[in-house]
């Protein structure tokens, strides 16, 4: 739910942009405005920009923009909700109710209380494991070569033999049973169901943590023999395995390339502790398209290193695809001899790991290189069962993709290049390279029109943003339409704006853009940083609009043109006739 425009106000008066983002970065005013290297990419000179008065940053290198809210989303990893928080916090704010709904509070209340009370387990496990009755656990740690500050690091416990132990401590904190069992911290007994028992007894205790520091739920891990291996907690309020990762608070606020993903806590710890601090574990063999999204907010790709067992290569393959389909580009680490990564990076060390990381491999080779070793390629039916499955798989990529693989693909099955590429359904291209000079020329053109057609919408979103008076007016008019916006977020936040003018006869831009999706924000204060350069605002908008038609009606006239390849090489002086032609209509 959105929070309250009076709140939100007050949230941004308490969080000048300037103060939280020089924790950031270090700033110099030239220009009345203050300058600094980017935070969000490589930045050899100052190109990041912060506005004090319309409490705006922009970086001119890599365009990243927004309010202070979006600053932080993207310095911190959060979402809009989690970076709201982290600024109320700052300001020492307490949130507005989300609603006044009873049900609804006492959920959001039970949840408060369910992650204090696993704060408070986690501090308990903490604690017992440093204790004598801990000694057990440390020898296990010690035996796998974990150390007392990687323990500490991650919060490692230990959760006694005693029945009810954790129950006794926490009811003497003011914890309710009921609270204790929605947590999944206790279980009621079998035989008398006023019985309550610890859940975790006699385990080395994982905590759980989210991006926010909060403790969500607990892995245990047996130290002897007994099955099941591991127990997690169960769905409650607060934690679900499907949408959370092991050690994602252990990535936050870092600039990350990709990150790699094992299976397990004990594969996390080990890379860690080696200097690989980009590890994460799904909680369970297989990722979901919910860890997956919650991945996309800290980088663009994702090795995988699970275990060499068959459920682990198969967890990965269907991993594969989900990835992509979040757009992340999936990476295997192949580990030789089947080992996990704790066992590998134990016995080489972290070099030799990240040397199999360099020499990873993609998802789609991956797939192809299981589908080989299903089939087998040793004998004819083998090559034969690998080029029809492969081929099915290649025919489902992009052209691109499919022929890099296609060589690899007719190597491993004895075809040629050509069988295969009849297989896939698709035939060698036969284009000229005349053909291919005058598409990349026409490419060309298409790419400056689109610009110039970007850079128009933004000029007229920066008038409708100058002046209500204007962008009433405009909007009034029979030539314009929110359609004008190609970028669905210039469009949104038009009509977000227009609705503000209409309502109050004013709007409060910093407040819209503060609300506004990161995936929008840059292309929205880009306009914003424009407000005042085109007067009077309603004349620059009409120009803005009839450049817009303009520009959508050449590109129509050379789709519809049927210009034949010979005559491509004219493209720039009939657009350049054409516009002169336009001109003269106008005038």
């Amino acid at each position: 739910m959105a929070f309250p425009d009076a709140w939100m106000n007050e949230l941004l008066r308490r969080n000048d942009i300037a103060s939280v983002i020089s924790d950031y970065v270090q700033l110099t005013p030239r220009g009345g405005r203050l300058w600094g290297h980017c935070p969000f990419h490589t930045d050899k000179t100052p190109s990041f920009s912060v506005s004090p008065d319309k409490q705006l940053f922009h970086c001119f290198s890599c365009k990243a923009g927004g309010s202070v809210i979006q600053f932080i989303m993207q310095a911190e990893n959060l979402t809009y909700r989690e970076a709201v928080q982290n600024l109320a916090q700052r300001a020492g704010m307490d949130l507005p109710e989300e609603t006044d709904d009873r049900r609804l509070l006492e959920q959001k209340h039970l949840r408060e209380r369910i992650c204090n009370a696993n704060r408070e387990a986690a501090l308990y496990y903490h604690e017992l494991l440093l204790s004598p009755a801990g000694e057990h656990a440390r020898e296990y740690l010690a035996r796998r070569g974990v150390n007392a500050a990687t323990a500490v690091r991650f919060g490692l416990g230990y959760s006694s033999d005693n029945r009810d132990g954790l129950f006794g401590h926490l009811s003497e904190k003011g914890f309710s049973r009921e609270d204790l069992i929605a947590a999944g911290l206790v279980v009621p007994g079998r035989k008398n169901p006023d019985d309550t028992f610890d859940f975790f007894r006699g385990r080395l205790m994982f905590p759980v943590i989210s991006a926010t520091g909060r403790v969500l739920g607990f892995g245990g891990r047996t130290m002897g023999s007994d099955e099941p291996k591991y127990i997690n907690t169960g769905d409650t309020p607060v934690y679900n395995k499907r949408e959370n990762i092991y050690a994602i608070n252990m990535i936050k606020g870092k600039k990350l390339d990709d990150v790699i993903m094992v299976e397990g806590y004990m594969d996390v710890i080990s890379l860690h502790q080696r200097g690989i601090g980009n590890a994460v574990a799904s909680l369970g063999t297989a990722l979901t398209s919910q860890q997956a999204r919650l991945l996309k907010r800290y980088a663009s790709r994702v090795y995988y290193a699970y275990d060499g067992d068959e459920a682990g290569q198969k967890a990965m393959l269907r991993g594969i695809d989900i990835l992509r389909a979040a757009e992340i580009e999936p990476r295997v680490i192949v580990i030789p001899g089947g080992k996990d990564p704790d066992e590998y990076v134990k016995e080489f060390g972290p070099d030799s790991f990240l040397l199999l990381k360099d020499a990873s491999i993609t998802g789609t080779r991956f797939k192809l290189e299981r589908i080989a070793k299903l089939h087998g390629t040793d004998t004819a039916d083998g090559r034969e069962s690998f080029a029809r499955e492969a081929c099915a798989l290649l025919s489902s990529l992009e052209p691109v993709e499919r022929d890099r693989y296609i060589p690899f693909v007719a190597e491993r099955s004895g075809l040629s290049r050509d069988t295969v590429r009849e297989q896939c359904g698709v035939s060698e291209p036969q284009e000229s390279a005349n053909n291919r000079r005058i598409y990349r020329q026409n490419k060309a053109v298409q790419r400056q029109n689109d610009s110039e057609r970007a850079r128009c919408e933004r000029v007229l979103l920066a008038c409708m943003m100058s002046s209500a008076e204007a962008a009433l007016e405009i909007e009034k008019r029979s030539d314009f339409s929110y359609m004008l916006f190609s970028d669905a977020g210039l469009r949104l936040f038009c009509i977000r704006l227009v609705a503000a003018y209409k309502q109050h006869g004013k709007a409060d831009i910093p407040l819209l853009i503060a609300s506004t999706e990161e995936e929008y924000a840059d292309g929205i204060s880009t306009a914003y940083s424009a407000v005042g350069s085109y007067e009077p605002p309603f004349d620059c908008g009409l120009d803005a609009i009839e450049r817009i038609r303009a520009l959508d009606k050449e590109g129509a006239l050379r789709e519809a043109s049927g210009v034949e390849a010979s005559q491509a090489e004219d493209d720039a002086g009939r657009i350049d006739r054409l516009q002169r032609y336009l001109n003269e209509k106008r005038g």
